[in-house]
C-alpha cells in the first residue's frame, strides 16, 4: 500500500511561512511536543489537505485556519500539501489551498482538479473522507466508548459504503408501499365493482317486469278517464241541445239589452284618449324610472374610481412634499461642502503666497555664506551616524509608523464620514417607506371594509332570495305531497297478500333449517303506535328481511328458495353482519327527537340485527326538527319523521309515508286534496314574483371584484415596501456595525500611537543627548540652541512645505469628491421629484376626468328626476279628471242594471239546464285537470291537455264558460280504443241489447277493480329505475379498474424487484464489513489486554439488532476485560473503555485499511501498563501495509516509535517550528 511521505504548510493556523514535515521511511511516527505548541494544528493540517470540512478542524470559518500574524500582514492564502507515495513508486503531491476570501481549491500535482475529483483520487487510495478511516482525532476515543449502538451501525455503514445506497433504499421503499396500497385499493375497487353489476342485473329483470305492469296499469287508468269522459260528452251535448231552445225564448230581451249596453260603450269610447294619454304617461313614468335606476347604477363604479384617484393624488403629493423637504436638506449639505472647499482653497492659496513672499525676502548671499558652516555640519553628521545612525533609524522608522497610522486614522474617519451620509440617507428611506406603508395599509382597511359592507348587503338580498325560496320549495313540497296522496287506494289487501305469501315461505324455511329465526316485522315492533310509520319507512326494504343465525344458513335457505322457484327474500345472518356502535350523544340532541332503535321493543338477542338496520337513525316530532337538526347541527344520519318523511344522508328527501291501517280516501277527500292543490299552485304564482332583481347583485359582485383587485395590488406594493423596509434595516445595521468597527479600529490605533509617542519621546531624549555630545561646538560656534534649530530651520524646511502642501492638496480632493457625492445625491432627489409629479399630474388629469364624467352623470339625473316630477303631476290631474268623467256614466249604468234585472226573471227557466252543464262542466275539468297533473295519457285526435289551465280563479262563470266551451270544441278525444264493455248506458239512447246494466256505478266498479289488482303488483316491486344506467357505467368502470389494476400489480412488482435488487446489494454490502469487523473484534481485543496475569487477555464481540435489516438497528458491542465478565461499554471503568474503543477502531479500521492511520493522543486516558499495550499493538502491525502517525504525551509510547517528529513554539517569531529525530539509528547504535 501506500504511505504519506511528508507534509509541507504555508501559513496555516500556529505554522507561519512554509514549513516541511518529513516521515521518512518510518512505519511508526509520533508526534511530540508540549501542550500548545501546535500538535493538534499538525493533525488538523493532515486532515485539512485530505478534505476534511472545517467545522471538524476545531474552526468555525474555513478562513481562521490561515495563520492570524501572517493575516493580517496582508498574507492572501494558505496552504498544506500531502506527499504521497503509492504502492507502485508514483509520488501524488496534493494540495488544499486558501485564498484571501476564504474559498478552497484543490491541486494535484499543480493541476487544479474539483473538490469530487479530488476526493475519487483519495478514494482510489482506498483514503475515505466520509468514514474517516485514515484518523482518529483527539476525543475521538471517548465518543466511540460512549456512542448508542444506532451510531455505531453508521460506523460501520460508512466503512462498508452502504450508507451511500440509503437515500435510493428509502426511495424505492416508499414508492414500493404507495405502489402496494394502489394495488390494493384497485384490486378492492374491483371486487367491489364486481358484486355490484351482480346485484344491478338483477335489479334490471326487476325493472323490466314492473315496466310491464306499470304499463298495463296505466291503460286501465286511461280506460277508466275514457269511460268517464265519453259519458260525460255525451250528457254535455244533450243538456246543450236543450239549452239553445230555452235560450231562443229570452233572445228579444237580451237584443234590448245588448242595444242599451252598446250605447253604454260608445260612451266610453269617447273617453278612450283620455285612457290611451293615461297608458301613455304610465310608459313614460316607467321607462324615466328604468333609465334613472340605471344611471344611479352607472354611478356607483365612477364614485369608487374617483375616490382611488382622489387617494392615489393625495397619495403622491405627500411623497413629494417629503421628497422635496428631503432636496432641501441635501441643498444644505451641498453648500456646506463647496463653503468648506471655498475655505481650504482660500487657505492653500494664502500658504503658497507667504511661500513665495519668503523666497524672495532671502538672498542668495545668504546662502553662500553657510557653505562652511554645511561643510562642518556634514563632517560632523557622519560622524553622528557612526554613534547614534542606528537610533535615529529606529526613530525615523518609529516616526513613518506614526505617520502610517494617523493615515489610517484620517482614511477610517473619512469612512465614517461616508457610513454617516449613508445612514442618515438610509433613515431618511425608512421614513418614506414607513408612510407609503402606512397609506397602503389604510387603503387595504377601507377596501376590505367597503368589501364587508358590500358582501354584507349581497347576504341581505341574497337571505330574502333563499327565504323566497324556501317558501316556494316548501309549497311545491306540499304540493306534491297532494298530488301523491291521489295514488294511495287500498293498499292494505294488496300488501296482506303479499306478506301472507312471504309468511308460507319462512315458515317452510324454519322446519327446514333450524337457524331460522323468523321476519324481521315480527320480531320487532314499534312501542308506541305512532312510531309505525316512521319504523317502516327506516326498516325501507329490510322490513321483510329474514333473521337466520349464520351467513351458511342463509345460503341453504337462499339455495332452497331458488330450487322451489320461491321468489326472492333479503337475510340478515346474526353471525357476521357489521353493525354500527349507537352513538350516546344523540340521545340529547333535541326533547323532540331520538334514534329510532329506542322506539322498537325487540328480544335482546336480535339486537346486532335490528343495530344493522336502524344504525344511528332519528325519528323527529316533524320535519322542522329534521331539517334542523340535519343542516342546523350537522347530524349526517338518517333522520325520519313521525309521517314517514325521510332525510337521507346524502341530504335527498323522500315523502312520508301512509298507515296503511288507517288510511281511507273517499272523494270528498279527494276534493278537499283538489281544492288545495289550486290554491297551492296560487300561491307558488305569487310568491315567484317576490323574488328580488339580479341585477343589483351584478353591480354589487363588480365591485367586491374591483376592489379585491385593488387589494392584491396594494397588498403586492405593501410586500415590496415591507422587503425594502426589512433590506434598509439590513443595510443599516451593517453600517451601523462598520462604524461601531471603525471607532474601535480608531481607539485601537490610537492606543498604538500612544505607545509608539511613549517610544519616540524615549528615543528622543537618547537621540538628544548623543547629539549635544557631537554638536555641542558646533553649536557654540555658530550661536544655535541645538542641532534642531539649524536642521529645522535650514535642511528641514523645504521637506516641511512640501508636507504642508501635500496635505492641502490631500484636503481638497477629499472635500471635492464628497462634493461630487453630495451633488449627485441631490441630483437623484431632483429626479424622483419630476418623476412623481409626473405620476402625480397623470392621475390628478384621470381625477379630473372621472369628476367630469360624475357631474355629467349627476345632471342627466337631476333632470330625469324634475322631468319625472313634472310627468308624475299631470298624471296624477289627469287621473282626477278622468275620475269625475265616469261619474257621469252612473245614470246609465242605473239603467242597463234595470235591463238585466228584467231579463234575469226572463232566463229563470234556463238556469237549471245552465246548472246542470256547469256541474258537467267542473266535473268534466276535474277529470281533465287531474288526468293532465297525474299525467294521464287521454288519446286525443285533435288539441292538447296542455292547452287546459290550472287555474281559473280569477275569471267569472261566463268567461269560464266560454273558455271551455273553446277547449271542448278544439279538443277531441279518441274513444275508439275504449271497449264496449266500459261504455256507460245512457237512457233513451240506441244501443245494443245488454247493456243496460252498464251503469256508471257498475262500469267504475269494474274499472276500479282492475287498477287496484295491477297496483297491488306494482306496489309490491321496489325497481331501480337507475339501474340500467348504474350497469352500463359499473361495466365501463369494471373495465377501466381492471386496467389500472393491471397496471399497478405490474408497476409494484417491477419496483419490488429494484427495492430487492438494492436491499441485498446494502444488505451485502453492510454484512460483508460487519462480518469482517466481528471476525476481527475479539482478536484485536485479546492482543491489546493480553497481560502476564491474563496470557490469552479479554474477549470483545458484536452483536446485531436485526439481521433482517441490520443497517436500521442498532450494533451492540460487549467487552470481558481480562479476569473479568461481559458487560456492556457504559459499565466499564475510563480505561477500559478507551481500550475497548481503541480494539474496535482498529477493527473497524482492518476492513478496506487505508494506507495510513494517524491517532490524535488517544492514549491520553490510559495508565502506564495500556500505554504499553498499545505500543506494542502499534510496533507489532506497523510495515509496508500499515502506517502509524500518532501524537502523544506518554513516552512509553512515543520511545516505540520509528522516528519522531517534534512540534516546539517559536516565541520570537510566535510559530510553532519542526524537529524530526529518527529513532532507529539510535537502536542500531545500542
Amino acid at each position: 500500500m501506500g504511505r504519506l511521505v511528508g507534509l509541507e504548510l504555508y501559513n496555516f493556523k500556529s505554522y507561519k511561512g512554509i514549513t516541511h514535515v518529513g516521515f521518512g521511511t518510518s512505519y511508526f511516527t509520533s508526534i511530540i511536543g508540549p501542550n500548545g505548541s501546535g500538535k493538534s494544528n499538525m493533525m488538523d493540517a493532515i486532515s485539512f489537505v485530505l478534505g476534511v470540512r472545517s467545522n471538524q478542524l476545531r474552526s468555525k470559518n474555513i478562513k481562521n485556519v490561515r495563520n492570524e500574524a501572517k493575516a493580517r500582514n496582508g498574507a492572501e492564502e494558505a496552504y498544506v500539501i500531502a506527499v504521497y507515495e503509492k504502492d507502485n513508486g508514483d509520488v501524488l503531491n496534493l494540495k488544499r489551498l486558501i485564498g484571501k476570501n476564504g474559498s478552497s481549491k484543490f491541486l494535484v500535482n499543480n493541476v487544479p482538479v474539483s473538490i469530487n475529483q479530488y476526493l475519487q483520487i483519495l478514494k482510489e487510495e482506498n483514503i475515505l473522507i466520509k468514514a474517516k478511516n485514515f484518523l482518529v482525532f483527539q476525543g475521538d476515543v471517548e465518543k466511540v466508548a460512549s456512542q448508542s449502538p444506532i451510531e455505531l451501525t453508521k460506523m460501520i455503514e460508512n466503512i462498508s459504503g452502504s450508507s451511500n445506497l440509503e437515500k435510493e433504499y428509502n426511495e424505492l421503499k416508499e414508492e414500493m408501499e404507495r405502489a402496494h396500497d394502489i394495488t390494493a385499493l384497485k384490486n378492492s375497487q374491483k371486487r367491489n365493482l364486481k358484486d355490484e353489476i351482480k346485484n344491478l342485473k338483477l335489479k334490471c329483470q326487476e325493472t323490466d317486469l314492473f315496466d310491464k305492469k306499470t304499463s298495463q296499469l296505466e291503460r286501465a287508468i286511461v280506460t277508466k278517464y275514457l269511460s268517464k269522459l265519453e259519458y260525460m260528452e255525451r250528457i254535455y251535448e244533450k243538456l246543450t241541445g236543450e239549452l239553445d231552445v230555452k235560450n231562443k225564448e229570452v233572445s228579444d230581451l237580451s237584443t234590448t239589452l245588448e242595444d242599451k249596453i252598446q250605447e253604454y260603450k260608445d260612451f266610453i269610447r269617447k273617453q278612450s284618449d283620455d285612457h290611451m294619454s293615461i297608458k301613455e304617461y304610465e310608459v313614460k313614468i316607467e321607462t324615466d324610472e328604468n333609465t334613472l335606476k340605471s344611471l344611479k347604477t352607472s354611478m356607483i363604479p365612477i364614485e369608487s374610481e374617483a375616490l382611488q384617484l382622489e387617494g392615489k393624488v393625495k397619495e403622491y403629493e405627500e411623497r413629494m412634499e417629503i421628497l422635496q423637504r428631503e432636496e432641501q436638506e441635501q441643498k444644505l449639505v451641498v453648500d456646506e461642502s463647496i463653503q468648506i472647499l471655498d475655505k481650504i482653497k482660500a487657505a492653500f492659496e494664502v500658504f503658497n503666497s507667504e511661500k513665495v513672499d519668503l523666497s524672495k525676502n532671502e538672498s542668495t548671499s545668504s546662502y553662500s555664506s553657510n557653505i562652511e558652516m554645511l561643510t562642518e555640519y556634514n563632517q560632523l553628521r557622519d560622524e553622528f551616524l557612526a554613534i547614534a545612525g542606528e537610533l535615529e533609524l529606529k526613530l525615523t522608522d518609529l516616526n513613518e509608523d506614526k505617520a502610517h497610522l494617523l493615515n489610517e486614522v484620517e482614511a477610517i474617519e473619512t469612512s465614517n464620514s461616508l457610513l454617516n451620509s449613508r445612514i442618515q440617507e438610509l433613515e431618511t428611506k425608512k421614513q418614506t417607506h414607513q408612510l407609503k406603508k402606512s397609506q397602503l395599509e389604510k387603503a387595504i382597511a377601507y377596501s376590505k371594509t367597503s368589501i364587508h359592507n358590500y358582501k354584507k348587503e349581497l347576504n341581505s338580498l341574497e337571505s330574502l332570495r333563499n327565504s323566497i325560496k324556501e317558501k316556494e320549495k316548501a309549497l311545491n313540497h306540499e304540493l306534491k305531497t297532494v298530488l301523491l296522496k291521489l295514488n294511495e287506494i287500498n293498499a292494505l289487501e294488496k300488501e296482506n297478500k303479499k306478506e301472507r305469501k312471504l309468511r308460507d315461505t319462512v315458515s317452510t324455511l324454519k322446519k327446514l333449517f333450524p337457524g331460522v329465526r323468523g321476519l324481521l316485522n315480527d320480531i320487532c315492533k314499534p312501542k308506541q303506535r305512532k312510531y309505525g310509520i316512521a319504523v317502516a319507512a327506516i326498516f325501507g326494504k329490510d322490513f321483510d328481511a329474514v333473521i337466520v343465525d349464520s351467513l351458511s344458513t342463509a345460503t341453504e335457505c337462499i339455495d332452497y328458495m331458488k330450487e322451489q322457484r320461491l321468489g326472492v327474500a333479503s337475510f340478515i345472518p346474526l353471525d357476521t353482519v357489521k353493525v354500527q356502535p349507537l352513538n350516546s350523544n344523540l340521545r340529547d340532541l333535541s326533547d323532540n327527537a331520538q334514534p329510532i332503535i329506542d322506539t322498537i321493543s325487540y328480544p335482546p338477542e336480535y339486537e346486532r340485527a335490528v343495530q344493522y338496520v336502524c344504525g344511528n337513525s332519528l325519528v323527529c316530532d316533524n320535519i322542522d326538527v329534521a331539517t334542523s337538526l340535519k343542516w342546523g347541527k350537522g347530524i349526517n344520519e338518517r333522520i325520519v319523521t313521525l309521517d314517514g318523511s325521510l332525510i337521507h344522508k346524502n341530504g335527498l328527501m323522500t315523502g312520508g309515508g301512509s298507515d296503511s291501517f288507517n288510511t281511507k280516501w273517499d272523494k270528498s277527500e279527494l276534493g278537499l286534496l283538489s281544492e288545495r292543490k289550486d290554491e297551492l299552485k296560487l300561491k307558488i304564482s305569487e310568491i315567484h314574483h317576490q323574488i328580488p332583481d339580479d341585477m343589483k347583485d351584478r353591480v354589487i359582485k363588480e365591485e367586491i371584484l374591483m376592489l379585491e383587485n385593488n387589494i392584491e395590488e396594494y397588498v403586492k406594493k405593501l410586500n415590496n415596501l415591507e422587503r425594502n423596509l426589512k433590506d434598509a434595516d439590513v443595510e443599516l445595521i451593517h453600517e451601523l456595525d462598520l462604524k461601531k468597527k471603525n471607532e474601535s479600529q480608531i481607539t485601537e490605533i490610537k492606543s498604538d500611537i500612544k505607545l509608539i509617542n511613549d517610544e519616540i519621546s524615549d528615543k528622543s531624549k537618547n537621540l538628544k543627548k548623543s547629539q549635544a555630545r557631537v554638536y555641542k561646538d558646533f553649536c557654540l560656534k555658530y550661536k544655535f540652541v541645538d542641532i534642531e534649530e539649524y536642521e529645522v530651520n535650514y535642511s528641514s524646511k523645504i521637506i516641511k512645505e512640501a508636507n504642508e502642501s501635500s496635505k492641502y492638496i490631500k484636503e481638497i480632493q477629499r472635500v471635492e469628491n464628497k462634493l461630487k457625492f453630495e451633488t449627485e445625491r441631490l441630483d437623484d432627489y431632483k429626479h424622483q421629484v419630476e418623476k412623481l409629479k409626473a405620476t402625480r399630474d397623470s392621475f390628478y388629469t384621470g381625477y379630473q376626468n372621472i369628476i367630469k364624467e360624475r357631474n355629467e352623470l349627476e345632471t342627466k339625473i337631476d333632470d330625469i328626476q324634475s322631468e319625472l316630477e313634472v310627468i308624475k303631476e299631470d298624471y296624477k290631474a289627469l287621473k282626477s279628471k278622468v275620475k269625475k268623467m265616469l261619474s257621469k256614466t252612473s245614470g246609465l249604468e242605473t239603467e242597463i242594471s234595470n235591463l238585466k234585472n228584467d231579463l234575469k226573471h226572463s232566463k229563470g227557466e234556463v238556469v237549471s239546464i245552465e246548472e246542470n252543464i256547469e256541474s258537467l262542466k267542473l266535473e268534466m275539468k276535474t277529470q281533465l285537470i287531474t288526468a293532465k297533473l297525474e299525467s294521464v295519457p287521454i288519446p286525443l285526435i285533435a288539441g292538447s291537455l296542455d292547452d287546459i289551465p290550472l287555474e281559473d280563479g280569477s275569471k267569472d262563470q261566463e268567461e269560464w264558460s266560454k273558455e271551455w266551451v273553446s277547449i271542448l270544441s278544439n279538443l277531441e278525444i279518441d274513444y275508439s280504443k275504449l271497449e264496449d264493455d266500459y261504455r256507460v248506458f245512457i237512457e233513451g239512447e240506441d244501443m245494443d241489447e245488454g247493456y243496460e246494466e252498464n251503469t256508471p256505478e257498475a262500469v267504475e266498479k269494474r274499472c276500479d277493480s282492475l287498477i287496484e289488482k295491477l297496483q297491488e303488483e306494482v306496489r309490491s316491486m321496489h325497481p331501480d329505475i337507475f339501474a340500467r344506467e348504474h350497469l352500463a357505467t359499473a361495466l365501463e368502470k369494471l373495465q377501466e379498474v381492471d386496467s389500472e389494476f393491471v397496471e399497478a400489480r405490474t408497476a409494484e412488482k417491477e419496483l419490488v424487484t429494484r427495492f430487492e435488487k438494492v436491499r441485498e446489494e446494502r444488505t451485502g454490502m453492510f454484512m460483508r464489513a460487519f462480518e469482517h469487523v466481528s471476525n476481527s473484534i475479539d482478536d484485536v481485543y485479546k492482543e491489546l489486554t493480553k497481560s502476564k496475569a491474563s496470557p490469552l487477555g479479554g474477549s470483545a464481540y458484536l452483536t446485531l439488532e436485526d439481521e433482517d435489516e441490520p443497517y436500521a438497528f442498532g450494533i451492540k458491542y460487549h467487552i470481558m476485560p481480562p479476569l473479568k465478565r461481559f458487560r456492556d461499554m457504559e459499565n466499564l471503568s475510563g480505561g477500559e473503555k478507551t481500550i475497548g474503543a481503541l480494539a474496535l477502531l482498529f477493527a473497524v479500521h482492518s476492513y478496506h485499511p487505508s494506507p495510513f492511520f494517524v491517532l490524535d493522543e488517544v492514549d491520553a486516558a490510559l495508565d502506564n501498563s495500556n500505554v504499553n499495550r498499545i505500543a506494542n499493538y502499534l510496533s507489532k502491525h506497523k510495515g509496508p501495509n500499515f502506517q502509524f502517525i500518532v501524537i502523544s504525551l506518554k513516552n512509553s509510547l512515543f520511545e516505540r516509535s520509528d522516528a519522531l517528529v517534534g512540534i516546539y513554539r517559536d516565541q520570537d517569531m510566535n510559530s510553532s517550528k519542526i524537529l524530526t529525530l529518527d529513532l532507529r539509528e539510535y537502536e542500531e547504535a545500542a
